[in-house]
């Protein structure tokens, strides 16, 4: 038979990323390859123990699993992440999407009916994962997508695209907006801005350090709240009365945006757990 028997290949690349990666990482690292890449999925490899793969799908694995080797995220190798029911398509352009910012979604999903007719705002929208997730989930809305970067807006497009999805995307840099749409009513707004302070750079990993935008990761040590300083100051004002306002959020710094919060005139602010027990939400009216 031609090709190369997948269990022997997956052994040999599997022995390979084990020199950098824990066993338990690689693991699910060959199984996102395999399945992003060809479609082959753990039930169709235990269904069909003599599955073969042709030449160009074993150089195809060989490359990704060199890139990986080099320390690229595997969703940047794939091309791909999947955010919930979504697939989302990733470069360098945009943030891979994370698992607390899907839990942002779901939380939001739970304070307001499906059928809500609202108006939406994502503010740094990047893969556009967040904007095209509530346009899924609230289909009667207007969704509208801000980000500052044109590169990360032809992603956002083009997921909403693959997606079936209804948002419209703008280019705008909300610390200096231009839109009209900025001086229009409006009933959420939900941001996952850059939070991380420049000095925290120490503490991340390479993978994100070396691939991963910076202008989507980091804000100066001296200013670190200027994104949801604006963002509020912006929704105050155009917020309809029954509003809300949603950020993801830097760990270190509940205290210092709940008193942000309170200082724009919003009341009622609540700083909200992710699943590993850490403040990651804020979520204001």
């Amino acid at each position: 038979m031609f090709g190369f028997e997948l269990q022997k290949t997956k052994r040999h690349f599997t022995e390979a990323l084990a020199e950098r990666y824990p066993q338990r990482e690689v693991e699910q690292l060959m199984r996102i390859l395999l399945e992003d890449l060809f479609g082959i999925d753990l039930k169709r490899q235990l269904m069909e123990p003599n599955l073969r793969i042709d030449e160009f799908q074993y150089a195809q694995l060989k490359a990704a699993v060199e890139r990986l080797l080099a320390g690229e995220p595997v969703q940047y190798v794939t091309g791909m992440a999947r955010f919930g029911d979504l697939l989302i398509k990733v470069s360098p352009n945009v943030l891979i999407p994370r698992p607390e910012t899907k839990e942002l979604v779901q939380k939001i999903s739970t304070t307001l009916p499906k059928e809500a007719s609202i108006r939406i705002w994502d503010i740094g929208t990047g893969s556009g994962c967040i904007a095209i997730a509530l346009a899924k989930l609230f289909e009667n809305a207007e969704v509208y997508a801000f980000d500052v970067s044109e590169a990360a807006l032809e992603v956002a497009c083009e997921n909403a695209g693959r997606n079936n999805a209804k948002v419209q995307f703008i280019c705008d840099d909300v610390l200096y907006p231009k839109s009209e749409i900025f001086s229009q009513p409006v009933d959420l707004v939900v941001s996952n801005p850059p939070y991380v302070c420049d000095s925290e750079r120490t503490a991340m990993e390479a993978n994100v350090l070396d691939w991963e935008p910076e202008t989507a990761l980091f804000v100066p040590d001296d200013d670190p709240l200027r994104f949801y300083r604006q963002i509020l100051a912006l929704a105050k004002k155009q917020l309809n009365p029954d509003g809300q306002v949603w950020f993801e959020i830097n760990e270190r710094m509940g205290e210092e945006i709940l008193s942000l919060c309170r200082e724009t005139g919003f009341d009622c602010t609540e700083i909200m757990l992710d699943f590993n027990g850490r403040p990651r939400f804020c979520h204001t009216r």
